[in-house]
């Protein structure tokens, strides 16, 4: 089927051909039939024009005439589809997975079934038909935990860009009354390394990250509409990290539902569902795929269109290499000398992001002197090294962090929450610094002063959960705030409430490190600053100043390098120390006065953010 159209194209042209010269031999110009014997210019121009004729002609017999073959060739596959129009599923470990879901789980899926194009279109059809009392529901609107890519067919890889791991992070809490409910918790020595109030044990799953783009017709399609062809790819391996793809995707799908609901009716039909979970299915067995072509597009310009408020990195799909994988002729050398690494794991998830860069919070935290040091250099046109430009002044630099950086990262976190759903691992990894325009480095580079092109992203979702799912873990450091009405599995408005906070606590440290580096003023770039991640920070807050917020800033005032932080958090009434304030401390306030919490759309009101972004 895949050459069908070649085929009628030539012989569409070969009839187009013989006609032309007949009907030009007894209607035009009777007897001219030695024309190039004759080579009169008439002749040779209309003969010129014969062959456009031909050539159109051709085209557009090809393209009436290939879809009714292929109708007729394939019947039986889109007779089963109709049948699964409304089935929503999640492709799981690169292959193709389409299931029934009744009461007593999942059953069945597509790879049980075989296709065999024998011409016998009943037996494929029975093969696709819906077991009886078996119902389908739409929960994907956007399609991304459906659709499957091919590669080559529908997308390249270009290079490898990196991997990263995971830490699992366990806060501990000492007391001296076990077996009761309610604890008595005690505090030991801050510096006592036999008790620690944290620690990070790695996980053995990795996670690759490849830079790519769409190619053939889509990409063509894509590039006209001005949207950016790029892509970036994960590879999830390990049981671990799989797990996390999977809550990644579902978590994703519903945000990404939630827009497409509102904006699109056919999205909001399942429309977008449907193609996206025939592509993989109609490449292969129809060579076409301009439905759900047509459809991803409509996606991608919503997803632009709504780009202020889609503050996490979006999905398209899954990158399906069953064939690559299943080709015995497939050289892993051969990857290796493309790539630079292994070639891919059997079972592994691949997920297709869009292109928003690889610029985190945590390579913007850092000095600028320092970052302004570490720039390539700059050379004249005689290839001389020119001196690096000067800084922007630093109020310009303070309105882009706290206008841009700081506003973007808690709206982002209030459009998670009015989604249903936290994030439970927000760190400066996974604050993505995207801009709008198609340089996302523009977003990083310390000359950036203009809030506006700055659009900042969440990712990394893979430990995400909406508010209905709470487990013994999450009950367990409720727990520790005393919480102990809060149930596994039992929604409330108390767990909800701890939820949002968990959040914003994690926020909390991520702006006073953002605060406290990218806008210290060092004097020298080999200058050494006091620690300044996330786990330091908390032990000086929590543990040296016993949660109290004035003596921290009694610390950082004693530093000469934070002067105009300290000077910019103390503008109206210490409004940005109100904000940290709130930030750092929102479980105590959760569970001690709830009444007092504010969410993170509230605390947008906060006076720091005062000025046009």
């Amino acid at each position: 089927i895949a050459y069908t159209r070649v085929v009628i194209f030539a012989i569409a042209i070969a009839i187009a051909t013989v006609v032309y010269i007949l009907y030009y031999y007894y209607f035009v110009s009777p007897g001219s039939i030695q024309l190039e014997s004759k080579r009169s210019k008439r002749g040779t121009r209309n003969m010129i024009y014969g062959i456009y004729v031909c050539i159109i002609v051709g085209v557009v017999f090809s393209h009436i005439v290939e879809p009714i073959t292929a109708f007729s060739s394939s019947s039986a596959f889109i007779a089963g589809q109709k049948q699964i129009s409304r089935n929503v599923v999640r492709p799981m470990g690169g292959r193709t997975q389409a299931r029934w879901m009744n009461n007593n789980g999942w059953t069945s899926d597509f790879d049980d079934l075989v296709y065999d194009d024998d011409g016998d279109d009943e037996d494929d059809a029975d093969a696709f038909k819906m077991p009886p009392g078996k119902t389908l529901t739409v929960t994907d609107l956007s399609g991304c935990e459906q659709r499957q890519f091919s590669l080559g067919y529908d997308v390249v890889l270009s290079s490898f860009a990196g991997k990263m791991g995971f830490e699992e992070v366990t806060d501990w809490e000492y007391y001296d009354n076990p077996g009761e409910e309610e604890r008595n918790v005690v505090q030991p020595p801050p510096f006592d390394p036999s008790k620690p109030k944290r620690t990070r044990s790695s996980s053995g799953s990795v996670v690759r990250i490849f830079r790519g783009e769409f190619g053939g017709r889509l990409a063509s399609t894509i590039r006209s509409k001005g949207l950016d062809v790029r892509l970036l790819f994960k590879e999830f391996s390990g049981k671990e990290a799989m797990d996390l793809a999977r809550a990644e995707m579902s978590a994703v799908s519903a945000m990404q539902s939630s827009i497409c609901s509102q904006a699109n009716d056919a999205a909001k039909r399942g429309d977008w569902a449907t193609s996206a979970a025939s592509r993989y299915l109609m490449a292969r067995v129809n060579g076409s795929t301009r439905d759900d072509d047509a459809n991803l597009l409509q996606l991608m310009t919503l997803l632009k269109e709504k780009s202020k408020d889609t503050s996490f990195v979006s999905i398209l799909g899954e990158l399906n290499l069953s064939e690559l994988l299943d080709d015995e002729g497939m050289d892993p050398n051969e990857w290796y000398r493309a790539m630079g690494v292994p070639a891919p794991k059997p079972g592994s998830i691949w997920i297709v992001y869009e292109y928003t860069g690889l610029s985190t919070l945590a390579g913007y935290a850092r000095p600028p002197l320092a970052r302004l040091e570490s720039e390539p250099p700059r050379r004249g046109p005689f290839g001389n090294i020119m001196a690096p430009s000067p800084l922007p002044p630093w109020k310009e630099r303070s309105r882009y962090v706290v206008q841009g950086i700081l506003k973007g990262c808690l709206e982002a976190v209030a459009n998670l929450h009015d989604s249903n759903l936290c994030h439970r691992s927000i760190g400066r990894n996974s604050i993505i610094l995207g801009s709008v325009g198609m340089d996302k480095l523009e977003a990083s580079s310390i000359y950036s002063i203009v809030p506006s092109r700055l659009r900042i992203k969440l990712a990394d979702f893979g430990f995400s959960g909406s508010f209905d799912e709470f487990d013994e873990a999450f009950c367990a450091r409720a727990r520790g705030f005393k919480l102990y009405n809060i149930k596994a599995g039992v929604p409330s408005v108390d767990a909800i409430r701890f939820a949002m906070a968990e959040d914003l606590h994690a926020l909390g440290f991520v702006f006073l490190g953002t605060l406290l580096t990218s806008l210290a003023e060092i004097p020298t770039s080999t200058y050494q600053t006091p620690a300044t991640d996330e786990d330091s920070l908390q032990r000086l807050l929590v543990e040296i100043f016993s949660k109290d917020m004035d003596e921290f800033r009694e610390y950082c005032d004693a530093e000469e390098i934070w002067s105009n932080v300290v000077d910019l958090l103390d503008e109206n009434d210490g409004a940005g120390w109100d904000l940290l304030r709130a930030l750092c401390f929102a479980r105590e306030t959760a569970a001690e006065n709830p009444n007092q919490f504010q969410t993170a759309r509230e605390l947008l009101s906060n006076p720091l953010f005062k000025g046009q972004r």
